[in-house]
């Protein structure tokens, strides 16, 4: 067994870390805020638990299909953390990595104490007689990249400023938070009609941190449903000008600066309606009922995965735009078109079209593309650029999951098949044939195997609306 020394304890301030060793083996370091014990109860602080916050490592790999780890929710049951993997939701216990699934995860002892303050995790390598040695320690990125005002405040002031050129932008309204009462619904409602991209991005992360802290407390957040709450037919848009799709600016291959530019701000553009849709799919079906002897409505879980959806969406608008900036642009230089929305208004009444469209369409469809574009970027050595569209791209795998796994859940609890379902709506709800080439790995990776999407084709004309 060897002692892996990690970092010293205050330096860790993060909820993840992936670990890398020198044997090849990645593991995961969760910080999550310690468990209190049952009143009347009192426990010795273990090795793992300093100042209120405990320590786990397990592998990075999720036994069942090697998904990422790092990227699980995380909840408590029983008065211990478990965590699901983000691909197919199979859940572990972060401690012994016990599964209700019936397979086991390797976990590994984490001591923080010691004299030293440094956090150690207790490993034991598969190649015996080598010394293995921490490589680097990462940060898993969970924040947005916000903007901020001349007095260092988020962007929430309300006044006007500067784009990320230097021009004028129009003074917008303040940015407004719900009261503690505020339902589920009533906030998707006040963020899709909040027009601001930045006051978007940080009620996004505001609503899904909200969502989180209070669940599995005795004040878990009222769901609510559409009464009473407003829902825009298109959500607005702050300083950009929408056009047909015809009339965007074609992206090129990637060799200049200006088509990479053209790129990101035409990714950034989905990414914000993408915001939008996550969203308005908790508000907009709050009150779903599967169509069986024993009709069900939704459970807490299926609004906690898009709200996490949504957060993610808007951390790759925040991305995204930070790029542009960097790169002497910013969102809104150029046209853009809102043709996501309308797939969206065309499946408001279903939500299995909903997300037959919108996830296992379009979200896959990103999954065959973000490589090629990825390496476009990368052979320009645009580095920064990669960095960010990779992280993008292993989201976005989840969002198909996500997308999968509520599918899967409607059709078993109506009795159906998932395939055929999906094959139904995309025959009626989208236009044209799904077109290779498909990245049937990635693919695979989020639970569409190839009949799912093999010989599928849409509608040929427009439909009446």
């Amino acid at each position: 067994m060897a002692r892996i020394r990690l970092a010293p304890l205050p330096s860790l301030t993060q909820a993840r870390y992936v670990i890398h060793l020198s044997d090849g083996k990645r593991l995961v370091l969760f910080r999550l805020p310690t468990i209190e014990p049952p009143k009347g109860k009192s426990t010795p602080l273990a090795r793992n638990d300093s100042n209120g916050w405990s320590h786990y490592a397990m592998e990075a790999e999720c036994p069942h299909a090697g998904g990422p780890m790092q990227d699980s929710s995380v909840d408590i049951e029983d008065s211990a953390y478990i965590v699901s993997c983000p691909w197919h939701a199979y859940d572990f216990n972060v401690e012994t990595g016990e599964s209700s699934v019936g397979i086991k995860a390797c976990t590994f002892p984490v001591d923080v104490s010691g004299e030293d303050g440094v956090v150690v995790v207790e490993y034991c390598s598969e190649r015996l007689g080598e010394g293995v040695e921490l490589v680097r320690l990462e940060a898993v990125s969970e924040t947005m990249k916000l903007k901020k005002s001349v007095n260092g405040s988020g962007s929430g002031s309300g006044s006007g400023g500067l784009n990320g050129v230097g021009e004028a932008v129009e003074e917008s309204a303040p940015l407004r938070y719900l009261d503690d009462n505020a339902t589920v619904c009533e906030w998707c409602a006040h963020i899709l009609n909040t027009s601001n991209p930045e006051h978007k991005i940080e009620l996004t992360a505001h609503l899904f941190k909200l969502f989180t802290e209070r669940e599995g407390t005795e004040s878990p957040m009222v769901i609510g449903d559409r009464t009473g709450v407003a829902l825009p037919d298109l959500p607005p848009r702050d300083g950009v000008k929408d056009v047909n799709r015809t009339a965007v600016p074609k992206p090129g291959r990637g060799g200049t600066q200006k088509s990479r530019i053209n790129m990101l701000h035409a990714l950034a553009n989905i990414e914000q309606w993408a915001i939008d849709l996550a969203v308005d799919i908790c508000v907009r079906f709050a009150a779903f009922q599967t169509e069986a002897a024993d009709a069900r409505g939704l459970p807490r879980a299926f609004f906690h995965d898009w709200l996490k959806v949504a957060n993610d969406e808007a951390k790759h608008f925040s991305l995204l735009r930070t790029r542009l900036e960097e790169l002497g642009s910013y969102f809104g230089a150029l046209p853009v078109h809102h043709g996501l929305w309308d797939s969206a208004k065309v499946t408001a009444h279903d939500l299995r079209a909903r997300i037959s469209i919108i996830a296992l369409v379009h979200e896959a469809r990103g999954l065959d593309v973000n490589p090629v574009t990825i390496d476009k970027f990368r052979k320009a050595g645009d580095k920064d650029s990669v960095e960010t569209l990779e992280i993008i791209h292993n989201d976005e795998i989840t969002h198909v999951t996500t997308g999968h796994r509520w599918l899967t859940w409607i059709c078993g609890q109506e009795e159906t098949d998932p395939v055929e379902v999906f094959r139904g709506n995309v025959q009626k709800y989208f236009r044209g044939p799904l077109r290779e080439p498909f990245n049937s790995e990635a693919r695979l990776q989020a639970g569409l195997d190839r009949r799912y999407y093999e010989n599928l084709s849409g509608y040929d004309v427009v439909q009446p609306a």
